[in-house]
């Protein structure tokens, strides 16, 4: 439980968006998301992007790293108990995305149960969009 509360404690003190920079590719900058299982933070960084979780039901923690490509990320997930590759659709003003998913016991089958939406400048702990509950923290 210490992990998920100094991750949210480093989350809740983040901007929502950074400064662009220059460069041929996606600006740096960086998101929160709420998420069906809790807080999703990540920086995008050129082409590049990389990325913190939690899952509060299981009081646990997650990272992703990858490429972006429009507004598309792949890379791969890691848990403490689990692993797996991911794919990021973001929406063309970055708002929200869908996930799809492998886990490591079956790496052939892509899962897509996982979405997120930008927190809301009002940072409530959760919020109702189109019947799903996300979860700021």
């Amino acid at each position: 439980m210490r992990k998920i509360i100094l991750l949210l404690a480093l989350c809740a003190n983040l901007p929502v968006e950074a400064a662009e920079t220059g460069g041929d590719g996606p600006p740096q900058i960086e998101r929160y998301y709420c998420t069906q299982f809790g807080p999703f933070f990540i920086r995008f960084d050129d082409d590049k992007a990389a990325g913190v979780f939690a899952i509060l039901p299981n009081d646990d923690l997650g990272s992703v790293v990858g490429e972006l490509s429009g507004h598309k990320f792949k890379g791969e997930w890691i848990e403490t108990d689990n692993r797996g590759e991911i794919i990021l659709h973001f929406s063309d003003d970055w708002l929200y995305f869908d996930a799809e998913y492998t886990v490591q016991a079956d790496p052939e089958n892509w899962l897509g149960a996982w979405s997120g939406r930008i927190r809301p400048d009002n940072a409530p702990a959760s919020f109702e969009y189109k019947s799903v509950q996300y979860r700021c923290g």
